[in-house]
């Protein structure tokens, strides 16, 4: 498990990607650059800003996301993602945290966890559930803007490019969007479930799927949930 940030650490990472009115997203890496991870910025309708796995920036990228909106949920989403969670507490005390209930004491070693996403703030464009399958060990953030609807995954779901060797075996398999090795064997304990789940968003308002490592599903993203679940 990654090494969690004392203090705030800047990592070479992307561009800030504006992709709706209510949606931002930033690629960056960790330690070593061999591991990328993906922050999702959403926006509810008061302002407020949902940050899923929060990634620090410099301090004019820092202050784009502030003049967004106001930093007012931190979403750690599960206990494997929580290098920056308590760099962002600091920087934003007013800001809750939250993460899936079954990650919960793992996060409250780093940061003091306000509830599971259950708790979590939402409006009618912007919310967080649990995956039914997953006993609270995953969820994801749904977000409804102009163009459409996006789903944030984490690591229930990857696009990662085409690997090899141990790492390739266990987040496997790659070349194509899919549920990883591990997760099947970790984090889902009920197939039909959380297929069910997954594929309720499987409609044709389904903009775009982002994932917690890989690229983004925006080429009939409908279809790519519905693959991703027949291959379970």
């Amino acid at each position: 498990m990654a090494k969690c940030f004392e203090t705030w650490t800047v990592l070479p990472h992307g561009p800030l990607e504006k992709i709706s009115d209510n949606l931002w997203r930033l690629e960056g890496t960790m330690p070593g650059g061999k591991t990328r991870r993906i922050m999702t910025i959403a926006r509810m309708k008061n302002g407020q800003l949902v940050i899923h796995n929060a990634i620090a920036l410099e301090p004019e990228l820092q202050a784009e996301i502030e003049a967004f909106g106001t930093p007012a949920a931190i979403v750690v989403p599960n206990g494997f993602h929580r290098q920056d969670a308590k760099i962002y507490k600091d920087r934003y005390p007013s800001a809750k945290v939250y993460a899936p209930a079954k990650a919960r004491k793992k996060v409250e070693q780093i940061v003091p966890v306000t509830g599971d996403y259950d708790a979590a703030p939402k409006d009618d464009t912007v919310r967080l559930c649990h995956l039914d399958g997953c006993n609270g060990a995953e969820g994801v953030l749904e977000v409804k803007s102009a163009d459409g609807v996006t789903v944030v995954f984490n690591d229930a779901l990857l696009n990662m490019p085409k690997l090899s060797g141990i790492v390739g075996f266990f987040l496997g398999p790659t070349g194509q969007p899919s549920v990883p090795r591990f997760s099947r064997w970790m984090i889902i304990k009920d197939k039909g479930a959380f297929k069910r789940h997954v594929n309720g968003w499987a409609k044709p308002d389904l903009k775009r799927v982002i994932v917690g490592h890989g690229a983004m599903l925006t080429d009939r993203p409908a279809e790519a949930l519905k693959a991703v679940t027949a291959a379970l």
